[in-house]
């Protein structure tokens, strides 16, 4: 099975929680990881999360300045495009064998492709 969709936000990476004794996400963080959710519930049409082995494709365009040559750290947005489609396109991203994140500038967008193998 594949899915596939697109989601116009930008893309919130995943911040070390911190905060004393207590850990958390900002408020930032945890709006990006509704919002990716909301976009993926929609493109499941009511199927359950893919059971197996999952490979992901995710294209990430953010609206940065043309001289900027970070993005954040790859590796940050890997984890929060992940974590947000925990439970509604995958039961766990653990099920992820195979993974593509792509960062390009432009207009904030993301778009995903999932295979289940």
């Amino acid at each position: 099975m594949q899915i596939k969709f697109f989601a116009p936000l930008n893309c919130v990476t995943f911040k070390r929680p911190m905060g004393g004794s207590h850990r958390y996400n900002d408020a930032a963080y945890t709006e990006f990881r509704n919002a990716l959710g909301f976009f993926a519930l929609k493109a499941m049409h009511g199927r359950e999360p893919l059971k197996g082995a999952i490979k992901l494709y995710a294209d990430v365009y953010k609206n940065l300045k043309p001289e900027s040559l970070t993005f954040g750290d790859w590796d940050n947005h890997a984890k929060a495009i992940c974590d947000a489609l925990n439970g509604i396109c995958y039961t766990d991203d653990r099920q992820i064998v195979e993974g593509h994140i792509r960062l390009f500038k432009g207009e904030p967008h993301i778009f995903i492709q999932l295979e289940e193998l």
